[in-house]
């Protein structure tokens, strides 16, 4: 490539990333641009309803999320996921960790509040998915990333469509852009805790080839999304059985998803049952 080659070539993509950070910012609370900065795991928007007061942002290196300080438990957390984040570092063996970075007037769930109450600590970014070391391991077992399952769904559908997930990276080299998180709320898990459980869990993931970004998502890209009851009795279900569309998650839970897309093709990917 020659030296004006190259100029044109700089100059076209700095027109797109220019058009890039504007349909970014155009639909985002500012508030809440401001508090999640650049993070490659809200590649894909960053999820808001119509009241920021109970969502408390934090962005991490392995992940961001949403607190809910009146539910006690996570609104959403979105992540980048690929086979760069799998590796061999092994999982955390202590108990699950109270979150301190939420502010002092926060409930800080502790281990304790889930033992012996029926449900399942369910992590949000499973734990194989952040092996590559120690620190990003141990990162999925804050309680920030994790909410009341049952057992049946945790350890059932839920689970399954996690591997699947993981094949999608190991084995197809895929990148994927993952919102999930619970949709309805009862408080609460037994009659000694504040924390609240929810009525079900959804995943939403966008599925790229590697090395692929926001920029390459067209109408054709596949996009799954799953809503699982939160109930007893569904542990030899297929987690195929509970696809539906992001526009119905959208629907009940209140939030808008990939909003750093062009409204054209949101339609297009939100009104999508995965094949």
């Amino acid at each position: 490539m020659n030296n004006k080659s190259f100029r044109l070539f700089a100059s076209i993509l700095v027109i797109l990333l220019i058009f890039a950070q504007v349909r970014l910012g155009a639909k985002v609370p500012a508030k809440l641009r401001v508090l999640t900065g650049d993070s490659v795991h809200l590649s894909i928007g960053i999820p808001h309803d119509n009241d920021t007061t109970d969502d408390y942002i934090i962005v991490r290196k392995q992940y961001a999320l949403s607190y809910n300080k009146n539910t006690n438990i996570t609104n959403w957390v979105s992540y980048e996921l690929n086979s760069k984040w799998y590796g061999d570092a092994p999982r955390y063996s202590g108990s699950f960790i109270s979150d301190t970075s939420l502010p002092i007037d926060y409930l800080r769930v502790k281990h304790t509040d889930y033992t012996n109450t029926g449900f399942d600590r369910g992590h949000l970014v499973r734990s194989e998915e952040r092996t590559d070391n120690d620190e990003d391991n141990k990162s999925t077992f804050l309680l920030t990333n994790v909410i009341p399952q049952r057992p049946d769904l945790n350890r059932g559908p839920w689970l399954n469509f996690e591997y699947y997930c993981e094949d999608l990276c190991k084995k197809q080299n895929k990148e994927l852009f993952i919102i999930t998180g619970p949709i309805g709320s009862v408080c609460h898990i037994d009659t000694n805790s504040r924390v609240c459980f929810p009525v079900s869990c959804y995943k939403i993931v966008i599925v790229l080839d590697k090395n692929q970004n926001i920029l390459d998502i067209k109408p054709s890209t596949k996009i799954i999304a799953v809503l699982m009851p939160n109930d007893i009795g569904i542990r030899k279900d297929k987690w195929e059985k509970y696809k539906t569309t992001v526009r119905k998650i959208e629907k009940l839970s209140g939030y808008n998803f990939l909003d750093f897309l062009p409204d054209d093709l949101q339609d297009i990917l939100e009104n999508k049952i995965a094949e």
